[in-house]
């Protein structure tokens, strides 16, 4: 659960420092702008109005003082708050009080000059500045009033979209960080999977060389008395008793198989590996099954394919695959190859029941089994056996016709 977690915590973590880090460079930037707005129109305006103190202004100056600072209006006002001159419009009416703000404009005519973000226009700030105009003598005569225009607003426009690009960015990154930490929690999943499977597969290793050495020389006993018994009886013993015997000898063999699978569990035997010729030992398997399961049809369709293998080995991979085939109740069994690459593609296709899905996720592990007898070795020394030639081995379709294997193994070279 934790480790599921783990991705979506870090996604949120990383989304929540990168948006508290653009909405904090935000803010400054904003600030910083608002600055830098209000300095620009401060410098307008007061180098406006100590112009206009020397001249009386007109329509036209304004206009040349609105266009050059890139400005959305620009007017004189008087004490009683008439428009003496405008650059957008006719002059001589009282100032719009819904565009006017009367207290800066009465502290203006006090001689106190202010900039300010006064209104709004949908969710853009607008800012207004009103300056003095003093004439020759030192008294305010006027105020000039500025609004920003489409220069100011076009900045902070930009500031805005920089930071919608921001928040995307930060919800990029923590996508990204939650990819990462999603695949690092799997990795580790995989690595703490594995590393389990090493554990366990090296005490059950441990534990079978134990019991196999431990039973090894009792089955040996055993087989010589079973035999001396049945040389020196072969007169006198009836039917029953030479089957009985027979009956003895093939368990006796069939202990003996499974000590030396322990066996090969807790080792790696070292492999005498040379080209081989594929279809004879996949031949070879077919004839070894028939003598125990003659009635199961085993057809080999493998044309001249040189691997490089152990030829013993590999035949007791082929052995294993076609035995259990047969045991899961297949009626025929089907080995085709080719040459992919550099590699040889040996497929065993039977028309058995299939692999239960409960049991397909584990089907190599060791002691992993669909039979009530079965002792799960066969298919977990058979992968170890391919993939020390440097091959693969897996079930690559498990339908409800029957199931198919994959020998994956390297062509001779030279």
């Amino acid at each position: 659960m934790s480790r599921a977690l783990a991705p979506i915590l870090a996604g949120l973590i990383g989304l929540a420092g990168s948006l508290g880090a653009t909405l904090f460079l935000h803010r400054a930037a904003s600030t910083a702008l608002d600055r830098v707005l209000e300095e620009r129109l401060r410098g307008a305006g007061e180098t406006a109005a100590g112009m206009f103190g020397r001249v009386e202004p007109s329509g036209a100056e304004l206009r040349s003082v609105m266009t050059s600072n890139g400005l959305e209006g620009a007017y004189l006002l008087s004490r009683g708050l008439a428009v003496l001159a405008d650059a957008t419009g006719p002059a001589g009416h009282q100032a719009d009080l819904l565009r006017v703000d009367t207290t800066r404009a009465a502290r203006a005519f006090q001689g106190e000059p202010s900039v300010d973000f006064g209104y709004a226009v949908g969710d853009l700030r607008i800012a207004s500045g009103y300056f003095p105009v003093r004439g020759p003598d030192g008294s305010v005569r006027a105020v000039l009033a500025l609004e920003a225009g489409q220069a100011f607003a076009g900045a902070r426009a930009g500031l805005r979209r920089a930071l919608w690009i921001g928040i995307a960015v930060s919800a990029l990154g923590a996508l990204t960080l939650a990819l990462v930490a999603r695949k690092w929690a799997a990795s580790e999943e995989q690595r703490s999977a594995a590393a389990a499977r090493a554990a366990r597969g090296d005490a059950l290793a441990r534990m079978a060389a134990m019991v196999a050495h431990e039973i090894r020389n009792p089955i040996g006993i055993i087989r010589g008395a079973v035999d001396l018994v049945r040389e020196r009886s072969s007169g006198v013993l009836g039917p029953k008793d030479r089957e009985a015997l027979a009956d003895v000898v093939g368990e006796v063999e069939r202990l003996r198989r499974l000590t030396q699978d322990f066996l090969d569990l807790s080792r790696d035997p070292a492999l005498v590996t040379g080209p081989e010729d594929l279809g004879a030992i996949a031949a070879e398997a077919a004839r070894g099954l028939a003598r125990t399961y003659p009635d199961v049809a085993v057809r080999v369709e493998v044309g001249p394919l040189s691997v490089n293998a152990d030829r013993g080995r590999l035949q007791q991979v082929l052995s294993n695959l076609l035995l259990n085939s047969a045991q899961a109740g297949a009626r025929t069994v089907e080995l085709r190859a080719e040459a992919t690459g550099r590699m040889a593609r040996l497929e065993v296709r039977d028309d058995g029941p299939g692999i239960d899905p409960s049991l397909r996720g584990r089907l190599f592990d060791v002691f992993a089994t669909g039979r009530p007898d079965g002792t799960g070795l066969g298919l977990a020394l058979s992968r170890r056996i391919v993939e020390r030639h440097g091959g693969a081995l897996a079930l690559v379709s498990n339908g409800a016709a029957g199931a198919v294997f994959e020998l994956r193994l390297p062509l001779a070279t030279g």
